[in-house]
C-alpha cells in the first residue's frame, strides 16, 4: 500500500518543466479499488487467523473473563492441550487447583467435573498444594497449570484404539514420556489416567503377576504401596501421590481413586501391558 502512495504521486520521469504526473480520472479510480481490495484482502488474513479466532474466543468466554479480571493468567494467550483450548494460570504457593476453581464463578458452578478434567490435563491431584517442596507428600513444585476453556471437548492423550491389544481382553499401555496409563479393552481406550513413574522406569512389556491389597516397599523404608499390582520384579502400579511429573523410585503411582478402581474392579492377574517412551510403533494411530 505505501509503494502505491509513493508511485501515484512520484513525478513521471521525462515529463516537461518538472510537473508532477497526473494519471487520468479512470486511473485514479482503478487505483482507489485496488487499495481498498488489497486492506480488505489483509484485515480478513488478520481476522481469520487461529490466533487472532482464539483470542476472539477467549473475550466471550465466562471462564477467561472471570480468570483475567483475578489476574492469574500468566499471558492470555489461548493453547491447545491435548485437543482442548487452554491458558495457562499461575497459582500462589500452597494454593490447591480445588481451592482455584471456587474462585472462579463459572469453574466452580461445574467442579464436579472441572477438578477431574484439570487434575487429568495437567497429571497432578486437585488436592494438592501448588508450588511446595518435593519432599512433602501433599504437594507439588509446579505452580502453572492449564486451565480448559470448553468442557465439552475431551482430551486426546493416548490412541483411542491400540490394534496389538485388540486380541487381549483387557491391555495396559503406560506412557512414561507423557506420564499417562491407558486401559484398553479388545483394543479400545476405556480409561486414561495420570501417573508419576521413575526417571527410569524400565520400558518392557509386562503380565500382572500378582495383586497385594495392603503393600509396603522392600527397598525404601517400608513406604506403603497399596492396592499394589506386580508388574515384575520390584515394579509395581500402586496408588500413590502423583504431582504432574516423573517422581516415584520406579514404580507406577495412580491417583488413589483410580487405584481402587483398577485394583477392585478391572485388573487380575494375567492381564498383559507394556512400559513405553511416548512412540506408538507399527504406525498405531488414534481412531474413533
Amino acid at each position: 500500500m505505501l509503494t502505491l502512495a509513493v508511485l501515484y504521486n512520484h513525478p513521471r520521469i521525462g515529463c516537461c518543466q518538472g510537473q508532477a504526473y497526473q494519471p487520468p480520472r479512470h486511473h485514479k479510480g482503478k487505483l482507489m479499488k485496488t487499495i481498498l481490495f488489497l486492506g480488505g484482502a489483509v484485515i480478513s488474513l488478520l481476522l481469520w487467523s487461529p490466533s487472532v479466532r482464539a483470542q476472539s474466543m477467549g473475550q466471550n468466554n465466562p471462564i477467561y473473563r472471570e480468570m483475567a479480571k483475578q489476574g492469574s493468567m500468566t499471558t492470555g494467550e489461548i493453547t491447545t492441550v491435548y485437543g482442548v483450548p487452554c491458558v495457562e494460570v499461575m497459582l500462589k504457593k500452597g494454593e490447591t487447583i480445588k481451592k482455584f476453581i471456587h474462585s472462579i464463578p463459572s469453574l466452580k458452578r461445574i467442579s464436579h467435573i472441572v477438578e477431574d478434567r484439570i487434575a487429568l490435563i495437567n497429571k497432578t491431584h486437585y488436592l494438592l498444594n501448588m508450588n511446595g517442596p518435593e519432599s512433602d507428600n501433599m504437594s507439588t513444585v509446579k505452580n502453572k497449570i492449564f486451565v480448559p476453556l470448553n468442557y465439552s471437548i475431551e482430551p486426546k492423550i493416548l490412541p483411542e484404539f491400540l490394534p496389538r491389544a485388540e486380541n487381549h481382553e483387557k491391555y495396559i499401555l503406560i506412557d512414561r514420556r507423557q506420564q499417562y496409563l491407558g486401559l484398553y479393552e479388545k483394543g479400545r481406550l476405556k480409561h486414561c489416567y495420570p501417573i508419576s513413574s521413575g526417571k527410569s522406569t524400565p520400558l518392557k512389556k509386562f503380565v500382572i503377576l500378582n495383586m497385594d491389597e495392603f503393600h509396603n516397599s522392600r527397598l525404601y523404608d517400608n513406604a506403603q504401596m497399596n492396592l499394589a499390582l506386580n508388574i515384575g520384579n520390584n515394579y509395581f502400579i500402586h496408588e500413590g501421590i502423583v504431582p504432574g511429573y516423573a517422581a516415584s523410585h520406579g514404580c507406577i503411582r495412580v491417583f488413589p481413586l483410580h487405584a481402587r478402581f483398577l485394583f477392585y474392579k478391572w485388573a487380575k492377574p494375567g492381564i498383559p501391558g507394556e512400559i513405553i517412551d511416548g512412540k506408538i510403533a507399527d504406525g498405531e494411530m488414534a481412531k474413533k
